[in-house]
C-alpha cells in the first residue's frame, strides 16, 4: 500500500507530507516546522528534497538534529562525486584528464576528512559553529577540484559540478540553521 502511494507522490513536498504522517516520532519536529524552516532557505524545494525527505528527519527533535542531517548530506554528495570519478575515467583518459581526476580524488579525500570532522562536531552540543567551519573547509577542497577543470589546461566542464553545487546549497542551509540557533 505504501509503495503504491509513493509512486503517486512526485513533488518533494508531497513526499514530505506522506513521510511525516506515516512515520513521525512523537517528539519530532512537525511538518509545519520543517516546511517553515525550508521557506527560510534560498531554495525551498532543494531543502525539502535533501533535508525534508531524509528518513532521519522523522526523529529530528530540533535544529541541532537538522544540522547533523545537513552535514551528512554533504558527505553523501561528496561520496557520490568520488564514485563519479571511476564512472568518467574512460571519458577523460588523456594525460590532462587523468591528472585532473587524480587531483580531484586527492582533494576529495581531504574534503572527506573535513566533512567527517564536521559530522562528529555537529553531534556534540555547543560545537555547531565549529562543525559549520569544518564543513566549509571541506567544500574548499571540492572547489579546488572544480577550479582544476577551469584553470589548468584547456577549460572543460567538471563532471562533478552537480555534487559541488549541492554541497554549496547545503552549506547555505547550514548557515540558516546556525543563524536560527544562535540568532
Amino acid at each position: 500500500m505504501a509503495s503504491m502511494l509513493i509512486k503517486h507522490l512526485t513533488l518533494p513536498s508531497s513526499l514530505l507530507v506522506f513521510v511525516f504522517f506515516a512515520f513521525t516520532v512523537a517528539d519530532a519536529m512537525s511538518i509545519k516546522d520543517m516546511y517553515a524552516f525550508c521557506k527560510d532557505t534560498d531554495d525551498v524545494n532543494f531543502c525539502l528534497k535533501y533535508i525534508g525527505t531524509d528518513i532521519r528527519i522523522l526523529a529530528a527533535r530540533d535544529l541541532h538534529d537538522v544540522l547533523v542531517i545537513a552535514i551528512s548530506q554533504c558527505q553523501i554528495q561528496l561520496t557520490k562525486a568520488t564514485k563519479q570519478i571511476n564512472k568518467v575515467r574512460q571519458k577523460f583518459s588523456g594525460p590532462i584528464g587523468t591528472r585532473r581526476l587524480y587531483f580531484c580524488g586527492k582533494h576529495y579525500c581531504l574534503a572527506s576528512a573535513f566533512f567527517q570532522k564536521a559530522y562528529e562536531e555537529a553531534q556534540e552540543e555547543g560545537l555547531e559553529s565549529i562543525a559549520q567551519l569544518s564543513a566549509v573547509d571541506g567544500s574548499h577542497y571540492m572547489f579546488k577540484c572544480e577550479d582544476e577543470w577551469k584553470n589548468n589546461g584547456p577549460i572543460q566542464k567538471s563532471p562533478f559540478t552537480f555534487y559541488y553545487t549541492n554541497v554549496v546549497e547545503l552549506l547555505s542551509i547550514i548557515q540558516v540553521i546556525i543563524e536560527k540557533m544562535y540568532g
